[in-house]
């Protein structure tokens, strides 16, 4: 049963010892810090050989819910996917867990969706957001695959895994995602009215190692002509 008022965070992670207690302080901080915000974090982890659950689990403790994939291909986006099944909100915030989005934000992602938009990304190009310690084969990478990502989204920063978004219009959608990047398959499909990005640094993470691979890559490349197929469908289901 899913509760009005109620904010989801979404942190998926696999190998995060090194970051994640130092996130979760952060964003318990920054909620508590509001007062008015009601709040479950939900960290899906990936079956981590390290020690990322139990440190998550103890961090945790009443604000919210540890939920480990045993079973099943290791993957972000069916991390997220899972997430979103458990989340008991009707507001729903993803963020990476390695440290690279800062949740300091979140209460403004909120203020944002309680007052009319359905859908918020953090956007590192747009006036004010930017990346810090980002190497420039990342740089290039990433500035290619929104480029490529304009093709099927008006969403700026289209490859952000940083988003807060209405259950509402998350309704009826389908995902085919199983790689890295759900953000692109959100923005495309969710029943969007209004959206917005706000400006963040990206900040590279300091401790562990990118989950960013070759086969990452590959699947995002996939990923735009299925895109691109769903909205020639849709539009022609329209007209």
């Amino acid at each position: 049963m899913f509760e009005e008022g109620l904010v989801s965070i979404i942190i998926p992670t696999y190998l995060e010892a090194d970051n994640i207690q130092g996130l979760l302080e952060r964003a318990i901080s920054a909620l508590d810090a509001q007062g008015s915000i009601r709040y479950e974090i939900l960290v899906i982890d990936d079956n981590s050989s390290d020690d990322t659950v139990n440190i998550a689990k103890r961090v945790l403790e009443k604000k919210g819910r540890v939920i480990r994939r045993i079973a099943g291909i290791k993957s972000l986006s069916l991390s997220v996917l899972d997430g979103i099944k458990e989340a008991r909100g009707d507001i729903i915030v993803i963020m990476d867990g390695d440290g690279s989005h800062p949740p300091e934000l979140i209460p403004l992602f909120v203020k944002n969706l309680k007052e009319g938009y359905d859908l918020v990304i953090g956007s590192r190009y747009i006036r004010g957001g930017g990346t810090r310690n980002f190497p420039l084969s990342r740089k290039i990478i990433s500035r290619l695959a929104c480029f490529l990502g304009r093709i099927v989204s008006s969403v700026r920063d289209n490859t952000s895994g940083f988003l807060g978004i209405k259950r509402r219009a998350l309704e009826g959608m389908v995902f085919t995602s199983s790689g890295f990047k759900i953000g692109l398959e959100i923005f495309v499909k969710a029943r969007v009215n209004k959206f917005k990005e706000i400006p963040y640094v990206f900040v590279n993470r300091a401790k562990g190692k990118s989950k960013l691979r070759t086969n990452t890559i590959i699947e995002y490349l996939y990923q735009i002509p299925v895109l691109l197929k769903y909205k020639f469908l849709k539009n022609k289901k329209c007209v």
